[in-house]
Protein backbone atom coordinates (compact mmCIF):
# COMPACT_ATOMS: atom_id res chain seq x y z
CA UNK A 1 0.00 0.00 0.00
CA UNK A 2 2.92 2.13 1.07
CA UNK A 3 4.36 2.39 -2.29
CA UNK A 4 1.01 3.48 -4.26
CA UNK A 5 0.93 6.47 -2.25
CA UNK A 6 0.06 9.85 -4.39
CA UNK A 7 2.11 12.95 -4.21
CA UNK A 8 0.50 14.88 -0.93
CA UNK A 9 1.06 18.59 -0.70
CA UNK A 10 3.35 19.32 2.54
CA UNK A 11 1.01 19.79 5.26
CA UNK A 12 1.40 22.38 8.06
CA UNK A 13 2.27 19.62 10.49
CA UNK A 14 5.19 19.07 8.60
CA UNK A 15 6.03 22.70 8.88
CA UNK A 16 5.41 22.45 12.77
CA UNK A 17 5.45 19.18 14.51
CA UNK A 18 2.66 18.96 16.60
CA UNK A 19 3.59 17.22 20.48
CA UNK A 20 2.08 13.41 20.58
CA UNK A 21 1.50 11.31 23.38
CA UNK A 22 -0.48 8.03 24.42
CA UNK A 23 -4.06 9.09 25.25
CA UNK A 24 -5.49 6.44 27.44
CA UNK A 25 -9.37 7.78 26.36
CA UNK A 26 -8.55 6.84 22.93
CA UNK A 27 -7.38 2.77 23.17
CA UNK A 28 -9.94 0.72 22.17
CA UNK A 29 -10.20 -0.66 25.70
CA UNK A 30 -12.65 2.35 26.74
CA UNK A 31 -14.66 2.34 23.93
CA UNK A 32 -15.25 -1.65 24.27
CA UNK A 33 -15.95 -1.04 28.18
CA UNK A 34 -18.39 1.70 27.63
CA UNK A 35 -20.13 0.12 24.53
CA UNK A 36 -20.28 -3.49 27.09
CA UNK A 37 -22.10 -1.57 29.70
CA UNK A 38 -24.76 -0.21 27.22
CA UNK A 39 -25.48 -3.48 26.05
CA UNK A 40 -23.41 -3.71 23.19
CA UNK A 41 -21.63 -6.76 22.03
CA UNK A 42 -17.59 -5.00 20.70
CA UNK A 43 -15.01 -7.21 19.42
CA UNK A 44 -12.76 -8.02 21.99
CA UNK A 45 -10.03 -5.66 21.72
CA UNK A 46 -7.31 -8.97 21.69
CA UNK A 47 -8.24 -9.38 18.30
CA UNK A 48 -9.55 -6.45 16.66
CA UNK A 49 -8.90 -4.25 13.49
CA UNK A 50 -8.21 -0.71 15.16
CA UNK A 51 -7.92 2.74 12.66
CA UNK A 52 -6.95 5.81 13.50
CA UNK A 53 -7.44 8.86 11.19
CA UNK A 54 -5.31 11.61 11.69
CA UNK A 55 -2.25 9.14 13.82
CA UNK A 56 0.52 11.96 13.47
CA UNK A 57 3.92 10.20 14.82
CA UNK A 58 2.41 6.74 15.90
CA UNK A 59 2.91 7.77 19.72
CA UNK A 60 -0.65 6.83 20.50
CA UNK A 61 -1.33 4.19 17.96
CA UNK A 62 2.20 1.95 18.35
CA UNK A 63 2.30 1.71 22.24
CA UNK A 64 -1.34 0.05 21.11
CA UNK A 65 -0.29 -2.29 18.72
CA UNK A 66 2.75 -3.21 20.74
CA UNK A 67 -0.18 -3.92 23.91
CA UNK A 68 -2.04 -5.90 21.55
CA UNK A 69 -0.12 -7.92 19.47
CA UNK A 70 -2.93 -10.19 17.78
CA UNK A 71 -4.75 -7.13 16.97
CA UNK A 72 -4.34 -5.53 13.37
CA UNK A 73 -3.65 -1.56 13.49
CA UNK A 74 -4.13 1.04 10.66
CA UNK A 75 -2.65 4.96 10.63
CA UNK A 76 -4.04 7.24 8.54
CA UNK A 77 -2.16 11.09 7.97
CA UNK A 78 -1.96 13.48 5.85
CA UNK A 79 1.49 15.25 7.29
CA UNK A 80 4.69 13.05 5.59
CA UNK A 81 7.25 13.68 8.43
CA UNK A 82 5.20 12.28 11.48
CA UNK A 83 4.15 9.41 8.88
CA UNK A 84 7.82 8.48 8.57
CA UNK A 85 8.66 9.28 12.48
CA UNK A 86 5.81 7.00 12.96
CA UNK A 87 6.78 3.96 10.59
CA UNK A 88 10.44 4.35 11.96
CA UNK A 89 8.96 3.80 15.85
CA UNK A 90 7.15 0.86 14.75
CA UNK A 91 10.23 -0.65 12.93
CA UNK A 92 12.53 -0.01 15.85
CA UNK A 93 9.65 -2.16 18.40
CA UNK A 94 9.84 -4.81 15.47
CA UNK A 95 5.46 -4.05 14.69
CA UNK A 96 4.04 -6.43 12.27
CA UNK A 97 0.57 -5.59 13.31
CA UNK A 98 0.55 -1.67 12.22
CA UNK A 99 0.49 0.11 8.85
CA UNK A 100 0.79 3.57 8.48
CA UNK A 101 -0.68 5.69 5.26
CA UNK A 102 0.29 8.76 4.10
CA UNK A 103 -3.09 10.19 2.69
CA UNK A 104 -5.37 13.09 2.74
CA UNK A 105 -8.70 12.37 4.26
CA UNK A 106 -10.70 13.36 1.39
CA UNK A 107 -8.82 10.78 -1.38
CA UNK A 108 -8.28 7.75 1.47
CA UNK A 109 -8.22 4.63 -0.89
CA UNK A 110 -10.93 2.29 -0.76
CA UNK A 111 -10.37 -1.40 0.38
CA UNK A 112 -9.68 -0.63 3.99
CA UNK A 113 -11.87 -2.80 5.43
CA UNK A 114 -13.73 -3.15 8.26
CA UNK A 115 -12.90 -1.65 11.92
CA UNK A 116 -13.99 -2.79 15.10
CA UNK A 117 -12.98 0.55 16.80
CA UNK A 118 -11.91 4.04 14.91
CA UNK A 119 -10.16 6.76 16.70
CA UNK A 120 -10.23 10.71 15.09
CA UNK A 121 -8.46 12.54 18.10
CA UNK A 122 -7.62 16.01 17.46
CA UNK A 123 -9.04 16.44 13.77
CA UNK A 124 -12.10 16.92 13.03
CA UNK A 125 -12.71 20.85 14.29
CA UNK A 126 -9.41 21.42 13.11
CA UNK A 127 -10.61 20.74 9.04
CA UNK A 128 -12.95 22.59 6.87
CA UNK A 129 -16.88 21.20 6.37
CA UNK A 130 -16.08 19.14 3.65
CA UNK A 131 -13.14 17.39 5.63
CA UNK A 132 -15.67 16.51 8.28
CA UNK A 133 -18.34 15.31 6.40
CA UNK A 134 -15.60 12.00 5.12
CA UNK A 135 -14.72 11.89 8.42
CA UNK A 136 -17.93 11.04 9.53
CA UNK A 137 -18.48 9.38 6.17
CA UNK A 138 -15.30 6.69 6.46
CA UNK A 139 -16.56 6.31 10.36
CA UNK A 140 -19.91 4.86 8.35
CA UNK A 141 -18.95 2.86 5.90
CA UNK A 142 -15.51 1.13 7.92
CA UNK A 143 -17.07 1.08 11.23
CA UNK A 144 -18.12 -3.00 12.37
CA UNK A 145 -21.96 -3.22 12.92
CA UNK A 146 -20.87 -3.53 16.70
CA UNK A 147 -18.38 -1.25 16.50
CA UNK A 148 -17.03 2.05 18.40
CA UNK A 149 -15.94 5.47 16.53
CA UNK A 150 -14.21 7.58 19.26
CA UNK A 151 -14.42 11.56 17.50
CA UNK A 152 -12.98 14.32 19.74
CA UNK A 153 -13.64 17.99 18.90
CA UNK A 154 -14.15 21.74 20.64
CA UNK A 155 -17.35 22.54 22.01
CA UNK A 156 -19.25 25.35 22.65
CA UNK A 157 -20.31 27.43 24.65
CA UNK A 158 -16.70 26.71 26.27
CA UNK A 159 -14.91 27.66 22.84
CA UNK A 160 -16.64 31.19 22.42
CA UNK A 161 -13.96 32.57 25.06
CA UNK A 162 -11.35 30.71 23.31
CA UNK A 163 -12.38 32.02 20.11
CA UNK A 164 -12.80 35.66 20.70
CA UNK A 165 -9.15 35.43 21.93
CA UNK A 166 -8.23 33.58 18.62
CA UNK A 167 -9.49 36.13 16.42
CA UNK A 168 -7.06 38.34 18.46
CA UNK A 169 -3.79 36.55 18.09
CA UNK A 170 -4.88 36.04 14.20
CA UNK A 171 -5.30 39.49 14.02
CA UNK A 172 -1.92 40.55 15.20
CA UNK A 173 -0.09 37.77 13.34
CA UNK A 174 -1.71 38.31 9.78
CA UNK A 175 1.78 39.87 8.49
CA UNK A 176 3.79 37.11 9.31
CA UNK A 177 4.27 34.25 7.05
CA UNK A 178 7.36 31.97 8.95
CA UNK A 179 5.37 29.86 11.56
CA UNK A 180 7.77 30.15 14.51
CA UNK A 181 7.25 34.09 14.28
CA UNK A 182 3.80 33.61 14.30
CA UNK A 183 4.00 31.95 17.22
CA UNK A 184 6.10 34.17 18.82
CA UNK A 185 4.35 36.93 18.09
CA UNK A 186 1.21 35.12 19.35
CA UNK A 187 2.20 34.56 23.06
CA UNK A 188 4.01 37.87 23.16
CA UNK A 189 0.45 39.75 22.38
CA UNK A 190 -0.99 37.04 25.02
CA UNK A 191 1.04 37.88 27.47
CA UNK A 192 0.81 41.89 27.01
CA UNK A 193 -3.25 41.57 27.16
CA UNK A 194 -3.11 39.30 29.97
CA UNK A 195 -0.35 41.68 32.21
CA UNK A 196 -2.04 44.46 31.66
CA UNK A 197 -5.59 43.96 32.69
CA UNK A 198 -6.29 46.32 35.54
CA UNK A 199 -8.81 45.84 38.16
CA UNK A 200 -10.73 42.84 37.71
CA UNK A 201 -13.81 42.87 36.35
CA UNK A 202 -16.27 40.09 34.64
CA UNK A 203 -14.28 40.78 31.21
CA UNK A 204 -10.67 41.22 32.57
CA UNK A 205 -10.98 38.20 35.00
CA UNK A 206 -11.99 35.79 31.64
CA UNK A 207 -9.98 36.96 29.17
CA UNK A 208 -6.91 37.18 31.48
CA UNK A 209 -7.61 33.29 32.94
CA UNK A 210 -8.02 32.46 28.69
CA UNK A 211 -4.79 34.47 27.75
CA UNK A 212 -2.88 32.81 30.89
CA UNK A 213 -3.48 29.15 29.57
CA UNK A 214 -2.58 30.52 25.95
CA UNK A 215 0.92 31.30 27.19
CA UNK A 216 1.43 28.45 29.49
CA UNK A 217 0.85 25.71 26.40
CA UNK A 218 3.56 24.26 24.15
CA UNK A 219 3.99 26.70 21.58
CA UNK A 220 3.56 23.96 18.86
CA UNK A 221 -0.05 23.74 20.43
CA UNK A 222 -0.86 27.17 19.86
CA UNK A 223 0.01 26.76 16.22
CA UNK A 224 -1.87 24.36 15.65
CA UNK A 225 -4.93 25.38 17.56
CA UNK A 226 -5.18 29.07 18.29
CA UNK A 227 -3.36 30.41 14.82
CA UNK A 228 -4.60 27.08 12.63
CA UNK A 229 -6.91 28.15 9.94
CA UNK A 230 -9.29 26.23 10.92
CA UNK A 231 -10.72 26.00 14.29
CA UNK A 232 -14.83 25.69 14.19
CA UNK A 233 -16.25 24.41 17.65
CA UNK A 234 -19.75 22.70 17.34
CA UNK A 235 -22.59 22.39 19.38
CA UNK A 236 -23.02 19.07 21.07
CA UNK A 237 -26.61 18.48 19.44
CA UNK A 238 -24.81 20.21 15.90
CA UNK A 239 -22.39 17.17 16.16
CA UNK A 240 -25.33 14.59 16.76
CA UNK A 241 -27.26 16.05 14.12
CA UNK A 242 -24.04 15.36 11.80
CA UNK A 243 -23.54 12.20 12.82
CA UNK A 244 -27.12 10.71 12.74
CA UNK A 245 -27.30 12.32 8.98
CA UNK A 246 -24.34 9.50 8.40
CA UNK A 247 -26.31 6.73 9.90
CA UNK A 248 -24.40 7.27 13.22
CA UNK A 249 -25.82 7.25 16.68
CA UNK A 250 -24.61 8.73 20.03
CA UNK A 251 -23.08 6.01 22.52
CA UNK A 252 -21.74 7.73 25.38
CA UNK A 253 -18.14 10.27 26.58
CA UNK A 254 -14.82 8.56 26.19
CA UNK A 255 -14.86 10.13 30.07
CA UNK A 256 -18.05 8.51 30.90
CA UNK A 257 -18.54 10.22 34.30
CA UNK A 258 -18.27 13.41 32.18
CA UNK A 259 -22.41 12.73 31.40
CA UNK A 260 -23.14 12.86 34.90
CA UNK A 261 -24.75 15.52 36.61
CA UNK A 262 -23.26 14.44 40.61
CA UNK A 263 -21.79 18.06 40.94
CA UNK A 264 -24.80 19.63 41.05
CA UNK A 265 -27.62 19.94 43.85
CA UNK A 266 -30.32 17.72 43.58
CA UNK A 267 -32.85 20.25 42.45
CA UNK A 268 -30.41 20.89 39.31
CA UNK A 269 -31.00 17.13 38.27
CA UNK A 270 -34.98 17.73 38.96
CA UNK A 271 -34.74 20.45 36.43
CA UNK A 272 -32.79 18.70 33.84
CA UNK A 273 -35.13 16.08 33.59
CA UNK A 274 -38.54 18.54 33.07
CA UNK A 275 -36.30 20.37 30.68
CA UNK A 276 -34.53 17.88 28.80
CA UNK A 277 -36.91 15.55 26.58
CA UNK A 278 -33.80 13.16 25.79
CA UNK A 279 -30.33 12.21 26.81
CA UNK A 280 -29.22 14.38 23.74
CA UNK A 281 -30.73 17.44 25.24
CA UNK A 282 -29.73 16.37 28.39
CA UNK A 283 -26.10 16.34 27.70
CA UNK A 284 -26.42 20.08 25.68
CA UNK A 285 -27.90 21.54 29.00
CA UNK A 286 -25.09 19.75 30.98
CA UNK A 287 -22.57 21.68 28.47
CA UNK A 288 -24.28 25.11 29.05
CA UNK A 289 -24.27 24.61 32.65
CA UNK A 290 -20.80 23.02 32.89
CA UNK A 291 -19.36 25.70 30.03
CA UNK A 292 -17.69 22.71 28.33
CA UNK A 293 -14.76 23.56 25.98
CA UNK A 294 -13.96 19.97 24.47
CA UNK A 295 -15.65 16.44 23.96
CA UNK A 296 -14.43 12.90 23.03
CA UNK A 297 -17.54 11.31 21.92
CA UNK A 298 -18.30 7.95 21.03
CA UNK A 299 -20.74 6.44 18.17
CA UNK A 300 -22.38 3.34 16.91
CA UNK A 301 -24.48 2.19 14.24
CA UNK A 302 -27.69 3.95 14.62
CA UNK A 303 -29.38 0.27 14.25
CA UNK A 304 -27.67 -1.06 17.64
CA UNK A 305 -29.97 -1.27 20.10
CA UNK A 306 -29.15 0.41 23.50
CA UNK A 307 -29.70 -0.80 27.18
CA UNK A 308 -28.93 2.51 29.52
CA UNK A 309 -29.50 0.51 32.20
CA UNK A 310 -26.09 -0.46 33.78
CA UNK A 311 -27.11 -3.56 34.60
CA UNK A 312 -24.62 -4.58 38.05
CA UNK A 313 -23.94 -8.27 36.75
CA UNK A 314 -22.04 -6.60 33.64
CA UNK A 315 -19.04 -5.81 36.04
CA UNK A 316 -18.05 -9.38 37.06
CA UNK A 317 -16.43 -9.59 33.49
CA UNK A 318 -14.57 -6.25 33.61
CA UNK A 319 -11.20 -5.50 35.32
CA UNK A 320 -11.58 -2.74 38.41
CA UNK A 321 -8.92 -0.80 39.56
CA UNK A 322 -9.24 2.64 41.96
CA UNK A 323 -7.29 4.79 44.32
CA UNK A 324 -9.80 5.83 46.52
CA UNK A 325 -9.43 5.25 50.26
CA UNK A 326 -11.51 6.16 53.17
CA UNK A 327 -11.90 9.68 54.46
CA UNK A 328 -11.12 10.24 57.78
CA UNK A 329 -11.21 7.04 60.04
CA UNK A 330 -10.62 3.56 59.53
CA UNK A 331 -13.95 2.19 57.91
CA UNK A 332 -15.90 -0.20 60.19
CA UNK A 333 -16.36 -2.75 57.26
CA UNK A 334 -18.78 -4.67 60.13
CA UNK A 335 -21.42 -2.42 60.27
CA UNK A 336 -23.80 -0.72 58.24
CA UNK A 337 -22.58 2.94 58.89
CA UNK A 338 -21.35 5.15 55.79
CA UNK A 339 -18.49 5.82 54.91
CA UNK A 340 -17.20 8.13 52.19
CA UNK A 341 -14.12 7.05 50.10
CA UNK A 342 -12.51 9.49 47.93
CA UNK A 343 -9.87 8.90 45.05
CA UNK A 344 -6.96 11.27 44.04
CA UNK A 345 -8.52 12.74 41.35
CA UNK A 346 -11.20 14.27 43.85
CA UNK A 347 -14.31 12.26 43.00
CA UNK A 348 -16.05 10.43 45.64
CA UNK A 349 -18.44 8.03 46.80
CA UNK A 350 -20.41 7.16 50.13
CA UNK A 351 -21.88 3.71 50.87
CA UNK A 352 -22.48 1.59 54.10
CA UNK A 353 -21.86 -1.78 52.43
CA UNK A 354 -19.87 -4.07 54.03
CA UNK A 355 -18.54 -5.60 50.48
CA UNK A 356 -18.27 -2.60 48.60
CA UNK A 357 -16.04 -1.23 52.04
CA UNK A 358 -13.65 -4.34 51.74
CA UNK A 359 -13.48 -3.81 48.26
CA UNK A 360 -12.45 -0.39 47.96
CA UNK A 361 -9.99 -1.00 50.92
CA UNK A 362 -8.35 -4.22 48.81
CA UNK A 363 -8.17 -1.66 45.56
CA UNK A 364 -6.39 1.13 47.21
CA UNK A 365 -3.53 -1.62 48.33
CA UNK A 366 -2.88 -2.35 44.52
CA UNK A 367 -3.48 0.93 43.59
CA UNK A 368 -2.60 1.53 40.30
CA UNK A 369 -2.93 -1.98 39.34
CA UNK A 370 -6.11 -3.41 38.06
CA UNK A 371 -7.83 -6.75 39.24
CA UNK A 372 -10.31 -9.05 37.52
CA UNK A 373 -13.80 -8.45 39.32
CA UNK A 374 -14.38 -12.03 40.39
CA UNK A 375 -10.76 -11.62 42.27
CA UNK A 376 -11.86 -8.27 43.49
CA UNK A 377 -15.01 -10.35 45.08
CA UNK A 378 -13.17 -13.22 46.54
CA UNK A 379 -10.41 -10.83 47.95
CA UNK A 380 -13.22 -8.89 49.35
CA UNK A 381 -15.11 -11.23 50.75
CA UNK A 382 -11.76 -12.85 52.38
CA UNK A 383 -11.17 -9.22 54.45
CA UNK A 384 -14.88 -9.82 55.89
CA UNK A 385 -14.70 -12.89 56.75
CA UNK A 386 -11.27 -11.65 58.99
CA UNK A 387 -13.62 -9.18 60.61
CA UNK A 388 -15.13 -9.99 64.16
CA UNK A 389 -18.61 -11.02 64.31
CA UNK A 390 -18.77 -10.11 60.14
CA UNK A 391 -21.13 -13.15 59.08
CA UNK A 392 -20.37 -13.61 55.45
CA UNK A 393 -23.29 -12.96 53.01
CA UNK A 394 -24.07 -14.74 49.85
CA UNK A 395 -21.60 -14.42 47.14
CA UNK A 396 -24.12 -13.80 43.95
CA UNK A 397 -25.65 -11.45 46.76
CA UNK A 398 -22.72 -9.38 47.17
CA UNK A 399 -21.57 -9.63 43.66
CA UNK A 400 -24.75 -7.66 42.42
CA UNK A 401 -23.80 -5.21 45.37
CA UNK A 402 -20.30 -5.14 44.68
CA UNK A 403 -21.33 -4.57 40.73
CA UNK A 404 -23.82 -1.80 41.76
CA UNK A 405 -20.96 0.22 43.78
CA UNK A 406 -18.39 -0.56 41.09
CA UNK A 407 -21.01 0.88 38.23
CA UNK A 408 -21.18 4.04 40.65
CA UNK A 409 -18.01 4.56 41.32
CA UNK A 410 -17.33 4.39 37.44
CA UNK A 411 -19.91 7.32 36.87
CA UNK A 412 -18.97 9.23 39.70
CA UNK A 413 -14.51 8.83 37.92
CA UNK A 414 -14.05 7.47 41.06
CA UNK A 415 -13.34 3.54 39.47
CA UNK A 416 -11.90 2.65 36.28
CA UNK A 417 -13.54 -0.06 34.45
CA UNK A 418 -11.68 -2.44 31.99
CA UNK A 419 -12.14 -5.25 29.35
CA UNK A 420 -9.03 -6.94 29.67
CA UNK A 421 -5.95 -7.11 31.70
CA UNK A 422 -2.82 -5.61 30.40
CA UNK A 423 0.28 -8.41 30.06
CA UNK A 424 2.28 -6.72 32.96
CA UNK A 425 4.26 -8.02 35.63
CA UNK A 426 3.28 -6.37 39.44
CA UNK A 427 6.78 -7.67 40.86
CA UNK A 428 10.30 -7.37 40.33
CA UNK A 429 11.91 -10.87 39.07
CA UNK A 430 15.31 -11.31 39.16
CA UNK A 431 16.70 -10.54 36.16
CA UNK A 432 13.54 -7.25 35.12
CA UNK A 433 12.55 -6.68 32.10
CA UNK A 434 11.09 -3.50 31.13
CA UNK A 435 8.81 -3.66 28.01
CA UNK A 436 10.63 -2.79 25.07
CA UNK A 437 8.37 0.31 23.95
CA UNK A 438 9.16 1.94 27.15
CA UNK A 439 12.85 1.09 26.61
CA UNK A 440 12.93 2.39 23.18
CA UNK A 441 11.04 5.46 24.45
CA UNK A 442 13.42 6.37 27.61
CA UNK A 443 16.24 6.50 25.03
CA UNK A 444 14.22 9.64 23.07
CA UNK A 445 12.42 11.52 25.17
CA UNK A 446 11.30 12.08 28.93
CA UNK A 447 7.91 10.63 28.56
CA UNK A 448 6.93 6.37 28.35
CA UNK A 449 3.54 4.82 27.84
CA UNK A 450 3.01 2.17 30.20
CA UNK A 451 0.80 -0.52 29.41
CA UNK A 452 -2.22 0.39 30.78
CA UNK A 453 -1.74 3.10 28.10
CA UNK A 454 -0.84 6.23 30.25
CA UNK A 455 1.72 8.93 30.18
CA UNK A 456 4.01 8.80 32.13
CA UNK A 457 6.82 11.85 32.75
CA UNK A 458 10.08 10.29 33.37
CA UNK A 459 11.31 13.45 36.00
CA UNK A 460 13.76 11.02 38.12
CA UNK A 461 16.43 11.09 35.69
CA UNK A 462 17.69 7.69 37.70
CA UNK A 463 14.90 6.02 36.06
CA UNK A 464 15.36 7.54 32.84
CA UNK A 465 18.88 5.77 33.06
CA UNK A 466 17.48 2.51 34.47
CA UNK A 467 14.65 1.24 31.85
CA UNK A 468 17.17 0.64 28.97
CA UNK A 469 18.70 -1.75 31.10
CA UNK A 470 16.03 -3.76 31.93
CA UNK A 471 16.09 -5.99 29.25
CA UNK A 472 16.82 -9.50 31.57
CA UNK A 473 20.22 -9.57 30.90
CA UNK A 474 21.08 -8.02 34.20
CA UNK A 475 20.42 -8.88 37.29
CA UNK A 476 20.52 -6.89 40.59
CA UNK A 477 24.28 -6.96 41.15
CA UNK A 478 24.76 -5.56 37.81
CA UNK A 479 22.42 -3.15 37.74
CA UNK A 480 23.75 -1.54 40.54
CA UNK A 481 27.25 -1.20 39.13
CA UNK A 482 26.23 0.48 35.71
CA UNK A 483 23.74 2.92 37.55
CA UNK A 484 26.73 3.30 40.01
CA UNK A 485 29.20 4.20 36.92
CA UNK A 486 26.90 7.21 36.12
CA UNK A 487 27.91 10.83 36.48
CA UNK A 488 24.67 12.50 38.33
CA UNK A 489 24.56 8.92 40.61
CA UNK A 490 28.49 9.20 41.77
CA UNK A 491 27.59 12.97 42.86
CA UNK A 492 24.99 12.49 45.44
CA UNK A 493 26.16 13.69 48.44
CA UNK A 494 25.68 9.82 50.36
CA UNK A 495 27.19 7.75 47.64
CA UNK A 496 30.08 10.84 46.61
CA UNK A 497 31.30 10.31 50.51
CA UNK A 498 31.52 6.28 50.40
CA UNK A 499 33.33 6.65 47.06
CA UNK A 500 36.08 9.16 48.52
CA UNK A 501 36.22 7.50 51.44
CA UNK A 502 37.05 4.29 49.48
CA UNK A 503 33.91 2.59 50.38
CA UNK A 504 32.33 0.87 47.66
CA UNK A 505 30.40 -1.36 49.09
CA UNK A 506 29.05 1.41 51.19
CA UNK A 507 28.14 2.78 47.75
CA UNK A 508 26.60 -0.30 46.27
CA UNK A 509 24.38 -0.48 49.33
CA UNK A 510 22.94 3.10 48.80
CA UNK A 511 22.42 2.57 45.20
CA UNK A 512 20.56 -0.50 45.97
CA UNK A 513 18.34 0.87 48.19
CA UNK A 514 17.18 3.02 45.18
CA UNK A 515 17.47 0.60 42.41
CA UNK A 516 15.15 -1.09 44.66
CA UNK A 517 12.33 1.99 44.85
CA UNK A 518 12.97 2.49 41.47
CA UNK A 519 11.65 -1.28 40.24
CA UNK A 520 8.88 -1.30 42.63
CA UNK A 521 7.62 1.78 40.94
CA UNK A 522 8.35 0.90 37.89
CA UNK A 523 6.17 -2.55 38.46
CA UNK A 524 3.05 -0.62 40.01
CA UNK A 525 2.76 1.42 37.17
CA UNK A 526 3.14 -1.38 34.47
CA UNK A 527 6.14 -0.96 32.61
CA UNK A 528 7.68 -4.92 33.68
CA UNK A 529 7.08 -7.35 31.87
CA UNK A 530 9.04 -10.36 33.45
Amino acid sequence: MNGSEPEISPSPYDRVLYPSYARAQTHPDRAATIATLLGMTPAPVQHCRFLEIGCGNGSNLCPIAFGLPSSQFLGLDSAGIPIARARDMAANLGLKNVEFLQADILEAPGGLGEFDYIVCHGVYSWVPAKVRERIMGLCHEHLAPHGVAFISYNAYPGNHLNQMVRSMLLYHVRGFSDPQEQVKQGIALARFIAESQGEPDAYRTLIKEELDRFVRVNPNYLFHDALAEVNEPSYFHEFVEHATRHGLQYLAEADFHEMLDRQFKPEVARTLDQIAADRIEREQYLDFLKCRRFRQTLLCHEAVRLDLSLKPQLARNLVVASSAQATGQTPNLASGTVTEFKASNGASIRTNSPISKAAFQVLSGLWPQPIAFPDLLDRARAVLQEVPGQKPGEREEEMLELGKTSLQGYAAGLVELHSYHPAYVDRVSDRPVASALARWQATHGDFVTTLYHQTMRLEDKLARELLPLLDGTRDRNRLTECLLELKDARSQPAIASALASGDHRQAMIFMAAQLEANLVKLARTGLLTG
